[in-house]
């Protein structure tokens, strides 16, 4: 498996050595996202220090209350390889339907994973990450997007998530990073890989959540997988259409790590 990891994660690595100068120059990718906060928290000043995940999920949207529950045995699959240092989140659609579906996606994330649900009048999370529904965004441990992982590539059921994680924790995409990790090296395809930095500093501890307090890895997998395995027979993947559809304006991030835009090579 980890081999068959790694080759997808060489596969990433030709699509980013495709990239033109002046595609980098106009893309997202590299640079720290527009500042967002939900009712006075900023999620990403808090995930400083650590890879974050930031996934897109509809709350209105039968499929992506699966893409959320499957967010845990990922997450679990991960922490046995020594990566659990890595910050999770949810943030669902602004819209009213959404909003009132709010208590069925948290019910469905793992736990531990926050879910967080906009507020009518602030600024739309997905408008400025340039987001869509069931997008993943990776972002390095200095707060950087690495990548942006959309449709039908972003299904959890495919590599390519996993991949863009593995490889954000153990590569330096986007330069030095005055952050570095405290977990144990990851070995990927017989070849151990020690995350990039600067080793004077350390990361920022996430308030919500100490060290201390990580739920048991083997009792995250069972609560996940009996809630994944007890509920995903109710969604069937017919069912990945969004009641209220959330349009987005196409700009000019081009750049092949948005994995890829609509599934296809730009």
């Amino acid at each position: 498996m980890m081999h068959n990891l790694a080759l997808t994660v060489s596969i990433l690595m030709g699509l980013l050595g495709q990239v033109s100068s002046s595609e980098q120059t106009n893309s997202s990718i590299c640079k720290p996202p527009p500042k967002w906060s939900i009712e006075g928290e900023v999620p990403m000043a808090e995930a400083l220090g650590k890879v974050t995940v930031v996934a897109l999920l509809q709350a209105s949207c039968g499929f992506c209350l699966v893409q959320a529950a499957r967010m845990g045995p990922l997450r679990y699959k991960l922490s046995l390889q020594g990566m659990t240092d890595i910050k999770y989140m949810i943030v669902n659609d602004q819209s009213l339907h959404s909003a009132n579906m709010f208590p069925e996606l948290k019910r469905w994330a793992p736990e531990g994973i926050p879910v967080y649900q906009q507020t009518p009048g602030q600024d739309d999370v997905w408008e400025l990450l340039d987001g869509n529904k069931d997008d993943f965004l990776i972002y390095d441990r200095c707060g950087r997007l690495t990548f942006h992982v959309r449709l039908p590539l972003s299904f959890l059921h495919f590599p390519y998530v996993e991949a863009a994680i593995l490889s954000t924790y153990n590569e330096s995409f986007c330069g030095n990073c005055s952050f570095t990790s405290n977990s144990t090296l990851i070995p990927m395809n017989g070849t151990t890989v020690s995350p990039s930095g600067d080793d004077s500093s350390s990361p920022l501890q996430n308030k919500d959540e100490p060290v201390n307090k990580e739920p048991s890895p083997t009792l995250e997998k069972h609560n996940d997988q009996r809630k994944l395995d007890s509920e995903l027979r109710l969604h069937d993947h017919s069912q990945h259409h969004p009641i209220n559809s959330h349009k987005r304006q196409e700009n000019q991030n081009n750049h092949p790590r948005n994995l890829i835009k609509n599934g296809k090579q730009n």
